[in-house]
């Protein structure tokens, strides 16, 4: 009988399966970090989201024509503007599905340990991918388009002003995602400060037009775009891995993070000598006040 300290293939299997995990929770940990993501909410698979943004009502005379402030008497009633809080969209958070496998081939070419490493890692990457992609394809339809406007600095100015009117707060923290060759085009110019690499591919930039103000840079940002909101604006909704979807896999190798943001399950495959890895997970950034992003386009000062 083999000794029950021997580190066999499936002792290596859930070590590389821990890393998996850990590195993405590390990695969805710092993406929180660069977005200002407060509040990370666990649903269940179904559960819907709905976002919000704010309408307002002019006063009308009986020509239904909107009043004039100023055009208001002394002593006159004052008419009301009504404010409203809307529905802008509803979305449903669903299971993104991941598989990979590793042959008996390459494991006997590079080892198990390093075969099924270099297989996860670019799955790792295929994952942050899509979560990034899809979060910049809805950043893409904020309702407030600022246009085109001057250079990175004039995008500044604007969005800082508009955000502050929708806020309504004196210090908003903005954060805004541009491509890197308009932060490279910039840097004619300009220097960055403190500089700062972010994991989830994606580079934050500090200090890079001054105050209270952050600037990501990523290539799914299509160049001369830009977007911003404030950072408390972003959220992070996921179905608990952990949850009701986890009773499917109980005779199987299954590993989470400590979140419950994503699953590895781990199997054999002997008809084909592989390892199988199939990997899912349910997450979804957006922002809870919808006309709180902004867009616009970068011209020249």
């Amino acid at each position: 009988m083999a000794d029950a300290n021997l580190i066999d293939k499936n002792s290596l299997g859930t070590v590389n399966a821990i890393d998996f995990v850990n590195q993405f929770g590390y990695s969805v940990k710092k993406l929180q970090e660069a977005l200002g993501v407060t509040r990370l909410q666990p649903m269940k698979q179904g559960n819907q989201i709905q976002t919000y943004k704010f309408g307002i009502t002019k006063p009308k005379d009986s020509n239904n024509a909107e009043v004039d402030p100023a055009t208001i008497g002394e002593g006159e009633t004052i008419p009301l503007t009504k404010i409203t809080r809307e529905v802008a969209n509803t979305y449903t958070v669903g299971f993104s599905k991941y598989r990979m496998g590793t042959t008996i081939e390459a494991v006997q070419k590079y080892g198990y340990d390093l075969a099924v490493e270099k297989t996860q890692q670019q799955m790792l990457q295929d994952i942050q991918k899509d979560i990034r992609a899809k979060f910049f394809s809805y950043l893409g339809t904020a309702p407030n388009d600022l246009g085109t406007v001057g250079d990175l600095q004039d995008a500044y100015g604007k969005v800082y002003g508009k955000l502050l009117s929708e806020f309504d707060t004196d210090t908003p923290q903005i954060i805004m995602f541009i491509n890197p060759v308009d932060a490279g085009n910039y840097l004619g110019t300009a220097a960055i400060q403190n500089g700062q690499g972010v994991a989830f591919g994606l580079t934050l930039l500090k200090g890079f037009l001054g105050g209270n103000f952050d600037v990501i840079l990523n290539a799914s940002v299509p160049a001369g775009t830009f977007y911003a909101t404030v950072k408390d604006n972003i959220n992070l909704q996921y179905i608990d891995v952990n949850g009701e979807s986890s009773k499917l896999f109980q005779n199987k190798t299954v590993t989470t993070d400590e979140t419950g943001l994503i699953a590895l399950v781990q199997d054999d495959t002997i008809e084909n000598l592989s390892n199988e890895s199939v990997i899912y997970q349910g997450i979804n950034l957006f922002a809870e006040v919808e006309n709180g992003v902004l867009k616009g386009t970068l011209g020249s000062k």
